[in-house]
């Protein structure tokens, strides 16, 4: 599916540039399936819901963050979701278009030895997870920890900050 995408984004984007550059025709009916082709890759390769990961964990109760794992020495960004319970903290990445996931990192809460929000790179915000034995930080990619500190913080069974 993933590469039947692809070629049809590939092919409506050589139509596009065709008529754009030689037949000086109205091109603009072509960017709406240029940009849904485009949305339906973005959907089958990164996106992942808090029930694809309850299909896989059960009904158990976790936070759910959706964000992006920074690897390859912060030079790619793999699109998933993290899930944080009282004992363990696992980022799942999409395993096929079909919507099923797969466990990517993982670490118990008793190895983390703490975080910070902040820019994890030189465009993104997220959080840096510091986990003992591993000598880089852990860099997750998303505004939104910023916002949902408190409930990752319950999540891990920590005792809120105080200021």
């Amino acid at each position: 599916m993933k590469r039947l995408v692809l070629l049809l984004l590939l092919a409506v984007f050589g139509v596009f540039v065709y008529y754009a550059a030689f037949k000086y025709r109205i091109i603009w009916p072509l960017i709406f399936p240029l940009m849904a082709l485009v949305a339906i890759y973005y959907v089958i390769t990164s996106v992942v819901t808090r029930k694809m990961i309850e299909k896989v964990r059960g009904k158990e109760d976790f936070f759910y963050q959706k964000c992006s794992m920074i690897i390859k020495d912060g030079t790619e960004l793999q699109g998933g979701a993290m899930a944080v319970t009282g004992t363990e903290i696992v980022f799942y990445a999409r395993a096929s278009e079909k919507g099923g996931v797969k466990p990517v990192w993982s670490c118990f809460v008793s190895a983390l030895e703490g975080y910070t929000i902040k820019k994890v790179d030189t465009h993104h915000h997220g959080i840096a997870l510091s986990v003992a034995g591993e000598d880089k930080e852990i860099l997750f990619t998303s505004k939104d920890f910023g916002k949902n500190e408190k409930a990752f913080r319950a999540a891990l069974g920590w005792p809120e900050e105080q200021n």
